[in-house]
C-alpha cells in the first residue's frame, strides 16, 4: 500500500461538535483488551484469541440507511512522514458496499486466526445480517499476524468518511504517569527537538499527549474525540450523546457485539451463551511487539 499522510487524510474541518453526526455510522463499542480465559471468545468460534477476538462496533443512529462503502477504520493516523498502515502492527479496514439500516449495527472483528460464527463479510464483500450477533452485519479484518492489533494500554480507533473526513476518534491511555512521560520525552527526542507536533503546551500536545503512541497521532480535526476508560471487557457508549464506559457497568456481560445499547443486566444474562467455558481454547497476545513498530 502506498504511504498516506496526515495532510491527505484529514482536511480542514469546522469546529468539532460535542456529539457524533447521526448522518454517519457511529463507533459504539470497542473490545481492545480481550478478557482472559474462555469468557473472552467474543466472536463465538470456540477459540479465545487475545488478537482475533478484538472488535469494533458501529451503529446507524439515523433514520435513513447508510451505504458503508468507503468508510474506513484505523488505529490512528500516521505521524508526519510515516505511512498510514504498517502491516506489522497497524489495523486499517475499508468497508465494501453494504447497507446499514437504521438502528442496525455492524461488528468488525480483528480476525487473526479466527472465524466469527455465522455470516461474515470482509473488505471485498458484505454478507447477510448475522443472527448470532443480534442481526448485525459482521465483518472480519482478516489481520494476518498477532501484532496487528489494538494496544491494551495506549491506542485509538478512528472512523473516516469516504471523503477522508475524520468523523470520530476514540482513544485510551492506561499507562501510569511515569511511563506516559517517558514515552512523551522519547517522542520529543526522536521527532526533532520540539517540533510543532510535540512541543510542550502546543495544541497538538494537549490533544494527543495522553493518547498518542509513538508512531501515530489522533486527528486534531476529528469532529468528535472521545476518551475510553480502562475496562475488563469492552468499552461502550451509554447513549449516542453519552460517554464510553466499561461494558460491565451497563450490563452483566463483558461485551455485546451487535447489540446497542447494551442490554440491562437481567436481559443480558438470558442471552449469554451457556457452557462455552469448557469448550473454548485460548490464545494470548505476544508479550512484546517488534521493536520496529512500537505500540
Amino acid at each position: 500500500m502506498l504511504p498516506i499522510f496526515v495532510a491527505a487524510i484529514v482536511p480542514a474541518l469546522a469546529e468539532p461538535s460535542p456529539t457524533p453526526d447521526r448522518a454517519h455510522p457511529i463507533i459504539t463499542e470497542i473490545l481492545y483488551a480481550v478478557p482472559t480465559g474462555p469468557a473472552g471468545d467474543a466472536d463465538q468460534d470456540g477459540n479465545r484469541s487475545a488478537t482475533g477476538d478484538e472488535f469494533i462496533e458501529i451503529f446507524n443512529a439515523g433514520e435513513k440507511p447508510i451505504n458503508l462503502e468507503g468508510y474506513r477504520l484505523m488505529d490512528g493516523l500516521p505521524t508526519q512522514g510515516k505511512a498510514a498502515t504498517d502491516e506489522k502492527s497497524h489495523i486499517d479496514f475499508t468497508f465494501p458496499k453494504a447497507t446499514l439500516a437504521p438502528k442496525q449495527t455492524a461488528v468488525i472483528f480483528n480476525g487473526f486466526g479466527s472465524t466469527p460464527k455465522g455470516e461474515v463479510g470482509d473488505a471485498t464483500a458484505a454478507k447477510a445480517a448475522n443472527d448470532n450477533f443480534h442481526g448485525a452485519l459482521v465483518f472480519s479484518m482478516k489481520c494476518n499476524n498477532q501484532y496487528q492489533a489494538l494496544s491494551n494500554s495506549n491506542d485509538m480507533v478512528v472512523l473516516l468518511a469516504p471523503d477522508g473526513t475524520a468523523l470520530q476518534c476514540v482513544r485510551w491511555d492506561n499507562r501510569d504517569d511515569e511511563k506516559r512521560e517517558q514515552a512523551n520525552r522519547s517522542r520529543r527526542d526522536t521527532s526533532g527537538k520540539n517540533s510543532d507536533s510535540t512541543k510542550s503546551g502546543s495544541k497538538n500536545s494537549r490533544n494527543n499527549s495522553r493518547s498518542q503512541p509513538a508512531d501515530k497521532a489522533a486527528p486534531e480535526a476529528a469532529r468528535v474525540t472521545q476518551d475510553a476508560p480502562k475496562s475488563t471487557g469492552s468499552v461502550t457508549l451509554t447513549t449516542i450523546e453519552g460517554e464510553f464506559t466499561p461494558h460491565m457497568d451497563q450490563s452483566a456481560t463483558l461485551f455485546s457485539p451487535g447489540q446497542f445499547p447494551a442490554a440491562p443486566a437481567a436481559d443480558a444474562a438470558k442471552s449469554d451463551p451457556a457452557g462455552k467455558a469448557s469448550e473454548t481454547k485460548t490464545t494470548e497476545k505476544p508479550a512484546s511487539k517488534p521493536a520496529t513498530s512500537p505500540r
